[in-house]
């Protein structure tokens, strides 16, 4: 009778029993042999599993004669525990590994957001700043323009004031002349007048005698 494969055990595929010939199981009878402990290093499997797989390598083995007993640990499974030891440790660092560096670039990551934000916070504080500034120059123009353009219409107030007051002395002055000349006028026709009548009376003086 053929002696039965390791992978005629249900659960057990090509896969299964690669992992399990890395710690020297590579026959039925040797997984049935072979201590839980061992077996529950592997990847993926723990007690229950491996309890599992040993009594089906038992079940598939069948009634034996009772024999001298069997190392538990041969030297050969030694060593390949020692082997599944140190792979474990290894992925246990590695794993403590990515878990420092995540845990590291996580720390980068926030710190890099948080230096963003402050620089957004900053820039937004500046820009508010500058729009403040702008805001104060342009109500002090429009102040400026406001007090000049006041200034110019008190200049020109008073331009057209003095303008007018101008004016009206000039007429007054012409009218002055105007009255002047009329006296002046009024008094040679007054004067003429006189001297017409003392003509006048000349002449009737002269007629009586």
């Amino acid at each position: 009778m053929a002696e039965s494969k390791i992978t005629d055990i249900n659960g057990i595929g090509p896969k299964t029993a690669d992992d399990l010939a890395t710690l020297g199981i590579d026959s039925v009878k040797a997984l049935a042999a072979a201590p839980v402990e061992l077996i529950s290093t592997l990847p993926g499997f723990f007690a229950s599993r491996a309890q599992r797989l040993k009594q089906a390598a038992a079940e598939l083995l069948g009634p034996t004669k009772k024999s001298a007993p069997v190392r538990k640990t041969t030297t050969k499974t030694a060593t390949a525990k020692k082997k599944a030891d140190q792979a474990k440790r290894a992925a246990a660092e590695k794993a403590a590994e990515a878990k420092k560096s995540a845990a590291a670039k996580k720390k980068a990551g926030a710190k890099k957001a948080a230096e963003k934000k402050a620089a957004a916070k900053e820039k937004l504080k500046r820009a508010k700043a500058k729009a403040k500034a702008a805001e104060k120059k342009t109500a002090a123009k429009a102040k400026i323009k406001k007090a000049k353009k006041k200034t110019i219409k008190k200049q020109k107030a008073e331009k057209k004031k003095a303008t007018a007051r101008k004016a009206a002395e000039k007429e007054k002055l012409k009218k002055a002349k105007l009255k002047e000349k009329a006296a002046k006028k009024k008094a040679v026709a007054k004067k003429k007048a006189a001297k017409k009548r003392a003509s006048a009376k000349k002449q009737l003086a002269k007629k009586k005698k």
